[in-house]
């Protein structure tokens, strides 16, 4: 049994160590103003989320933006399952999805669906949502993004660019930012 447990935890440090490796490359290509280079990001991208996927599968906590879950819906033309991860936030006592890169499948597919659910390891959570309007969901991104949003860091840079605000920008700039950005409020979650 002590053979096994060495064994996977030489593998969850390989998948970390690879995990590294593609951040820095991808940090390294956004700092670039290469447009050749961009192109490989394109390409990276399902490679980096089907690992953050394994990790996520494998109960390991991460945060980017906010803690990371896996987000299965139900997709709106098929109805086969669709799973994700998504960052996952809290505010006011309630918790959010908010589209940080844009109106992508996984918000068509809730918006379809109404209903999900989030996952860590084997914990699972079924959910409802609710799509905000701009009035509400605007409060919601400027409280919860805001703290990101001034940071000088990777992260604050690709936030400020993708909603074209910071984080002193008026309630109606994020109320504005909302309309391509959609918030969904999420009920019938039990705390993790």
């Amino acid at each position: 049994m002590p053979f096994m447990t060495s064994l996977m935890i030489w593998f969850m440090i390989l998948i970390m160590v690879g995990f590294m490796v593609l951040f820095m490359i991808i940090v390294h290509s956004i700092r670039s103003k290469n447009s050749r280079q961009h192109a490989k990001i394109q390409h990276m991208f399902p490679a980096i989320n089907w690992m953050v996927k394994i990790l996520l599968r494998l109960g390991i906590p991460m945060t980017i933006l906010g803690p990371m879950r896996l987000l299965t819906v139900r997709g709106r033309k098929t109805g086969a399952p669709r799973t994700v991860p998504v960052d996952l936030y809290e505010y006011a006592g309630q918790r959010f999805l908010i589209a940080t890169h844009g109106e992508g499948n996984w918000v068509y597919n809730l918006r379809a669906a109404g209903e999900g659910s989030l996952s860590l390891g084997r914990s699972h959570q079924a959910f409802t949502a609710l799509e905000l309007s701009p009035e509400d969901a605007g409060p919601v991104i400027k409280e919860v993004l805001g703290p990101l949003l001034v940071s000088q860091g990777v992260r604050g840079s690709a936030l400020r660019r993708h909603f074209g605000v910071t984080a002193d920008s008026s309630l109606n700039d994020f109320m504005n930012a909302s309309r391509s950005h959609p918030v969904f409020q999420l009920s019938s979650l039990a705390p993790w």
